[in-house]
Formats: C-alpha cells, sequence, structure tokens
C-alpha cells in the first residue's frame, strides 16, 4: 500500500493536457489580448518612421592604358593593386570625402511638409530651392516655416521656445555660434528671387522646375549641422560583392530613397574624379616639368637663330666644302649626344636634392622625361610617387600610426634603393660622357683646319642644330605625356547607380513587430490560465482525484437540473438517475462477495458541507428502494440534519431519540410516499452528538435495522470536520466519499488517504459529484468507474429530454439529411 501511495506522489505532476483544455475555456481572454496587441501593434507600426536602403555597385581597376606600347617612352606605373580595394573603402568613410560631397549636393538643407506623425522629408518635391548665404551663421536644428500666398509672394516664420539657446552655423567656416531669441515669434513676408535676411537666417527661394506652389500649405527648411550630416554619411556600407573580388556594394539606409541615391550617386562621382586627378598628377608633374625645360630651350633657339641669320646677311655666306660638311655633321651629332647625358644628370641631380630634402615625392616627373629608360630607375620612381599618394590619402583618412609607421618604412627603404640607382646611374652616364667629349676633341681638331669663316658659321650653326634638336624632343616627350594623360580613366567604374525604384521599407520590421504582438497575446492569456491552473486547489476532474489518491471511484454524477434532492424520482430518465443506477450497480458488484441474504449497510461521508453527502444519501437509497429492496435512509449527521424537508415529513423525533432512550425504533422510523423506502431523521440537535454516535444504542439501532432492511443508507457528518464518522466506519459494509467538483479542495483527501494508507478503512469509494463535462478540463467520461465494471458514457443511458440549442436542432437536422 505504501508503494502504491509512493508511486501516487511521483505521477502527481503538471497535466500540460488539462491546461490546454483549460486555455480553451479562456478562449475569450485570448482573443481579447490578441486584439489588442495587433490593435496596438498597427499603430506602432504606423507611427514609426519607414527606413529605406538604397544601393549602388562598383568596381575598382587599375585600367590599362590602350596608347601604352614598347614604342612609347613615357609610361607610368602604378604598382599592383592589391591594397587598392581597401584603400578605397576607407576614402569612402573617411571626413574628408564626405564633407566633400556633403558640400557639392548641400545635404544640410532639407525640405520638409507636415506628415501624420511629423515632418516629411519631401527633397526634390519640394517647389522652390534654398540658397544660402553661407557666410553668415544659420539657424539649425529648428524649422523654418514657409507659406507662399500666391506663386511669388511667402511668409517665413520661426517659433522660439522660451529661455532656449539656439545655434547658428557658418557652413563656409564650419563655425558653430549661439543666440538667444529676442522675440518667441519670428515673421516675415517675403518674394521669391529675392534675398531673405533676418537676425537667425539669409538665403533666398528660387523657384524649382516642374514642381507646383500649394498655396496655404506650410513648407519647411530645416538646416542640420554640417558634422551631423558627415558623421550620418560615414556609416555609409562598403562591401565587397564577392569576397576576393574587386567589386563594391555601396548603401545607405534613411527615410527618403531618393536623398540616398543622390548621395551615393555623387559619392561615387567625387571619388572617380578624386581617382583620375591622382592618376594623372604624374603625367601632370612631367609635363610642367618639360614646360619649364621647353621654355629655357625656346630662348636659346631664338638667340641662336637670330644669330645665324645675322651672320648669313653679313658675311654673304658661300656654300660649305664638303670636308667641312662632314666635320659638322660629326660635331652636331656628338653635341646631341651630349646634350642628352647632360639632360639626364640634370635629372639625376634633380631626383638626389627631391630624395634627400623632401619627404613628399608626388611631384617627381617622369624619368622618362629626361630620356631615362634604366628600368631600375623608372620602377622605383614610380614606386615612391605611388607610395606618397598613398601616404597622403591615408593622412586624410586614417589617424592611426601604425599605417603611417608601416608606409614610411616603405618609403625610406624606396629612396635608400633610388639613390644607390641614381649614384651608378650618375656614373655611367658620367662616362658616356667623356666617351663623347674624346670623340667631339678628335673631330674638332680636323675642324679647326677649315677656313677661319666657315669654322665661325659652323659654331654657329651647330649651337643652332643642337638648340633645335633639343627642343623638338622635349616637344615629342610632352605629346607623348599628354596622350598618356589623356587616356587616363579612373580606377573607379560604376557598374550599378543608385536609383529610387519604390523599394520597400526594411524598418520598421513589420512581420517581426506582429510576430512579438503574437507572441504576447497568446503568453499573456496563456500564463493568466498557468496560474490560475497552478493555484487552483479544487478538484476539477476525475483525473484530479486518481493523482490524488489511489482509491477508486465508483461512479460520477452530474449536475442536477432539479431544484430537489429526490432527482431518482422526479426526473427517473435523467443523466443524474442513470448516474445513480450506475452506482448501484457498482455497489451491488462489490456486495457479491457477501451473503445474498445479508442485508447491507452504505456510508455516505465528505470532507466538508456542501459536497452533496445528503444528495448522494438520498438518491442511493432512492435507486435501490425502486429496485424491490426494503430500504432504509438514516441522518446520522446530528449537528446539520437535513433529509427530512425533500420527503415532506417531520425532524421532532428521530435517532437522538432512539439513541437517548426516549423512543423506540418503530417510533422514530417514518415511512415515505415512495415504495421500499423509509426514513429515520437525526431529530434534535443533542449537545453530544459524537457520544451518542460511539454509544451502544447505535450498535443496537443498526443490528436491529438489518434485521428489518436489505440496505441501509447512513448519511454521516462531512470526516473532514469531526470525526464521528470515522466511529462509524466499523458498522458498515461499505463507505462512499464525496467529492464535488469545483468545490472540494485537494488537501481536502489527506485525512481519508492517510487513514486508507493505514488500513483503517476498506471498501471506500469517491463518488465524484456536480460533473459538468467543460473544455477547460478536457475529459469525458461516464458512470463506469470502480472496480473494472461500468455503463458507459451518458448518451447510451436514461436522460431527461434537454431542451437543446438552436445549433444542435440544425445540426441534427442536417444529419437526417
Amino acid at each position: 500500500m505504501e508503494a502504491e501511495f509512493d508511486e501516487l506522489k511521483s505521477q502527481n505532476s503538471f497535466d500540460i493536457k488539462a491546461l490546454a483544455f483549460r486555455a480553451l475555456n479562456y478562449w475569450y481572454l485570448f482573443v481579447i489580448t490578441l486584439g489588442i496587441a495587433f490593435t496596438v501593434t498597427y499603430f506602432y507600426n504606423k507611427q514609426l518612421e519607414r527606413i529605406y536602403r538604397i544601393e549602388s555597385l562598383i568596381s575598382i581597376k587599375e585600367e590599362q592604358n590602350p596608347f601604352f606600347s614598347s614604342s612609347m617612352n613615357l609610361t607610368f606605373n602604378w604598382g599592383g593593386a592589391s591594397d587598392k580595394v581597401e584603400t578605397i573603402k576607407t576614402i569612402l568613410k573617411s571626413r574628408a570625402h564626405n564633407e566633400n560631397v556633403v558640400r557639392m549636393l548641400q545635404s544640410y538643407i532639407h525640405y520638409k511638409k507636415d506628415g501624420y506623425y511629423r515632418l516629411e522629408d519631401i527633397h526634390t518635391d519640394a517647389p522652390f530651392v534654398v540658397s544660402l548665404d553661407e557666410n553668415i551663421p544659420q539657424l539649425f536644428n529648428t524649422p523654418i516655416k514657409i507659406v507662399f500666398s500666391d506663386a511669388q509672394n511667402f511668409t517665413a516664420s520661426v517659433e522660439f521656445m522660451e529661455d532656449e539657446i539656439y545655434r547658428g552655423i557658418n557652413y563656409k567656416l564650419n563655425k558653430v555660434s549661439s543666440f538667444s531669441p529676442k522675440n518667441p515669434t519670428f515673421s516675415g513676408d517675403y518674394v521669391m528671387n529675392q534675398e531673405v535676411e533676418t537676425p537667425y537666417f539669409k538665403f533666398s527661394l528660387t523657384p524649382r522646375r516642374d514642381t507646383n506652389i500649394k498655396i496655404g500649405q506650410p513648407y519647411y527648411v530645416y538646416l542640420t549641422s554640417l558634422n551631423d550630416e558627415i558623421s550620418k554619411y560615414r556609416s555609409i556600407g562598403v562591401n565587397l560583392k564577392v569576397q576576393g573580388a574587386s567589386m563594391l556594394v555601396l548603401s545607405l539606409t534613411g527615410p527618403n530613397r531618393a536623398i540616398l541615391a543622390d548621395y551615393l550617386n555623387m559619392t561615387t562621382e567625387i571619388l572617380k574624379q578624386k581617382q583620375l586627378e591622382e592618376k594623372n598628377q604624374f603625367a601632370t608633374n612631367t609635363l610642367q616639368f618639360i614646360d619649364e625645360m621647353i621654355s629655357g630651350v625656346e630662348d636659346s633657339l631664338r638667340k641662336d637663330e637670330q644669330k645665324l641669320k645675322e651672320y648669313k646677311q653679313d658675311n654673304k655666306v658661300f656654300n660649305p666644302s664638303l670636308k667641312g660638311e662632314e666635320v659638322f655633321s660629326k660635331l652636331n651629332q656628338y653635341s646631341i649626344e651630349k646634350n642628352g647625358y647632360l639632360l639626364k644628370l640634370q635629372y639625376y641631380k634633380l631626383l638626389e636634392d627631391y630624395l634627400k630634402n623632401s619627404t613628399d615625392f608626388r611631384s617627381l616627373p617622369a624619368p622618362a622625361s629626361s630620356g631615362i629608360d634604366d628600368p631600375n630607375i623608372v620602377n622605383n620612381v614610380s614606386k615612391i610617387v605611388s607610395l606618397s599618394i598613398q601616404r597622403a590619402k591615408l593622412g586624410e583618412t586614417v589617424k592611426n600610426d601604425i599605417f603611417f609607421k608601416e608606409i614610411d618604412q616603405d618609403i625610406e627603404a624606396t629612396k635608400r634603393v633610388l639613390l644607390e640607382n641614381v649614384k651608378t646611374a650618375r656614373a655611367s652616364t658620367n662616362i658616356d660622357i667623356e666617351n663623347v667629349e674624346s670623340r667631339t676633341a678628335r673631330a674638332n681638331a680636323e675642324f679647326r683646319k677649315l677656313p677661319e669663316e666657315e669654322q665661325q658659321l659652323f659654331n654657329i650653326e651647330r649651337s643652332y642644330k643642337l638648340s633645335e634638336a633639343s627642343y623638338t624632343l622635349l616637344l615629342e616627350k610632352k605629346n607623348e605625356a599628354g596622350i598618356v594623360k589623356a587616356a587616363n580613366v579612373s580606377d573607379v567604374k560604376v557598374i550599378d547607380s543608385a536609383k529610387d525604384l519604390g523599394q520597400g521599407s526594411i524598418l520598421p520590421n513589420t512581420r517581426k513587430n506582429y510576430s512579438i504582438a503574437l507572441f504576447l497575446g497568446l503568453l499573456l492569456p496563456l500564463g493568466f490560465v498557468f496560474l490560475v491552473t497552478v493555484l487552483d486547489n479544487n478538484i476539477n476532474t476525475p483525473e484530479d482525484i486518481k493523482k490524488l489518491s489511489n482509491i477508486p471511484i465508483l461512479g460520477i454524477v452530474s449536475r442536477s437540473r432539479t431544484g430537489s434532492n429526490l432527482a431518482v424520482f422526479e426526473s427517473p430518465k435523467s443523466s443524474v438517475a442513470e448516474s445513480f443506477r450506475g452506482i448501484r450497480s457498482s455497489l451491488q458488484y462489490m456486495y457479491k462477495n457477501l451473503d445474498k441474504d445479508k442485508s447491507k449497510t452504505v456510508m455516505v461521508t465528505s470532507s466538508v458541507s456542501g459536497e452533496g453527502k445528503t444528495f448522494c444519501s438520498i438518491n442511493v437509497a432512492s435507486v435501490f428502494s425502486l429496485t424491490g429492496k426494503k430500504t432504509i435512509l438514516v441522518g446520522l449527521d446530528l449537528r446539520k440534519p437535513k433529509i427530512f424537508g425533500d420527503f415532506g415529513i417531520d425532524n421532532d423525533t428521530g435517532v437522538v431519540n432512539y439513541l437517548i432512550g426516549q423512543k423506540e425504533l418503530d417510533e422514530v422510523i417514518q415511512s415515505t410516499k415512495y415504495d421500499n423506502l423509509d426514513v429515520v431523521t437525526s431529530g434534535p440537535i443533542p449537545p453530544n452528538p459524537s457520544e451518542l454516535l460511539i454509544s451502544q444504542k447505535l450498535d443496537e439501532l443498526i443490528t436491529e435495522l438489518k434485521k428489518r432492511y436489505e440496505y441501509i443508507i447512513l448519511d454521516t457528518p462531512p470526516l473532514g470536520l469531526v470525526s464521528d464518522a470515522l466511529d462509524l466506519i466499523n458498522h458498515v459494509d461499505a463507505t462512499i466519499y464525496m467529492v464535488r467538483q469545483d468545490y472540494s479542495k485537494k488537501a481536502m483527501l489527506n485525512i481519508i488517504n492517510d487513514k486508507y494508507k493505514k488500513g483503517e478503512v476498506k471498501n471506500i469509494s469517491f463518488v465524484f459529484n456536480d460533473y459538468r463535462q467543460k473544455a477547460k478540463y478536457g475529459y469525458g467520461y461516464g458512470y463506469g468507474y470502480g472496480y473494472g465494471y461500468g455503463y458507459g458514457s451518458y448518451g447510451n443511458g436514461y436522460h431527461e429530454n434537454e431542451k437543446q440549442s438552436l445549433l444542435s436542432r440544425l445540426k441534427r437536422t442536417f444529419k437526417r439529411k
């Protein structure tokens, strides 16, 4: 027995199924909370500002110039593009770059109109354009209201809060100042295309094309600080389209798609221009260097040409000899060669001074401009220029010393290598010059043998030819550099520009918000139902009894619809009457081992008053009497007598009178109008009911009744309130313990469970009373509980004709069809 109770405790766990059915019983709470949750979420979503995402796609690639070929001397090698993408990503997020874009677009000027919940940005839908005077402070972070009275005239007004400090910004200097308005409201009338000058702002309005001014509708000009706008757009998303590729996806989020698209397109355009300018810088530096050299050669060429012309006029030039022509040709060739070497030395000197005295090498001209084709010098000059440009970019974008340290180390290493290259090249060039001078000396020896006039002519003409050759060479180099510069294209290419295509908003996340609403709308009532279930100490279903006790259930009695306790007699076809017939059968099954001719005694008790003890006693006695068995109902609840009223008899004499010896048995037995059913009422309420119920007279009473009746039904006091019923257990063959749905407490069964566990009570069974099959419990039961015997569900027995609802009648009608 003890093992069974231990197993019972382990089974006494939370019933999920019962919780689910109880939740169904509170369906209206779920409807209400879900309705409220979805309604609140709907208006919450409506009042939130819509946020959109706009994207553009660009590629980063170093284009190969189509004019670069082996026949061209000027080539500008920018090195590899391994860090190009990362550099571009850094530039796009840099303050300097975004400040350029913000100033170009004047993104700090916002055009707004009244919305349902807030001022809405209308951007290019505004019918006017604001032209700011950026040299004076302009009121910002405060809306300036514009209302047109006609197409040309408008009113500008501002409402100030008292005791508030307002700020103005000089956009040119990016300088903020504070002021306190003298009046809480400012208003003035102005005309289109004329300057609006006030103590707080200064601008003019011009009509925007293809837009119509709505007379009387308020528009708003809202200025923001330059720093705020720059900070906002520095959050631009810059991500690789595919990992390892050189394509970038640029993205911005905000409340106005057109503004976002304009900004993305402008940031790309400025980036393209900047990249092209930097790419052309090497060529520009070379062209500037060549122009300076051409300027000096032009002067020499003009002087030599004039000198040659004057000499021929003054000396009546004759045709030179063949020998003279030959010598002149050699000297001229040697002079051109030497001049080329001297040009190289000049470049080496310039390069060496740059390397030793400068830290910025972006202005170095190309070595090819001086006829230098040494691959070591050409490549290292290109590398150091590229590194210098990269360092300048970092200075605009990052403030981390680690990046500068790394690139400075690269520049320093390249500079050392380049100085060694220059030293070697200069030594080689000096040897070349010595070789040319040696050949020139031999030619000069032959030249001096010529007539003096011919020597003078050849000297003047050689100087002219040398200047002309230098000038022609420099012009060729300039043309080459111009071609290279013209052929340069930006490393940034737009694949997909940003466009306002009516993209859907990304925020608020309405699906997520409605999901949260659904979750809360279900959680709150479910939590309530859970608390109700957890805190519910009532016995609600037969399953509750089975979890709480190992005492079997004899039967289940549904709620009586009659106003009387005589349910079996007054409504013999009702479900209640059928319930008691089932209990009668179960009791007879319990008595099968007893002597058939022996009288049977049944005691009916409960935990507390109100659980249907008297109701059950009367109807159990009634069903036995209907079988023709002589039955007597004895009222032993001496403290609270009840049974007399239902049978229409008095309670003047009863058990008490017999127990105290005032009356004989025949005097206290009262007949009823129902065959085979007699009643002994409790009688007057005694001062000592407990003593009377344990007296010898009670034993005599029961013994005498067993001689006269086949079934004796004892209506006893509640076991949970007094101990009287425990004293009667030894006199009975079976005990019915009443449990009422939604009334009896779970803890009330502890007393009878303890008695049952100790073996102090036998043949005891529960009757579950006042049962209503509700959705909140989720269980359907018939009458057949106890000892494996039963009659099935209500629908199979006799029952009263209950009034059916319209829905039930319609279902029956369609079922018949």
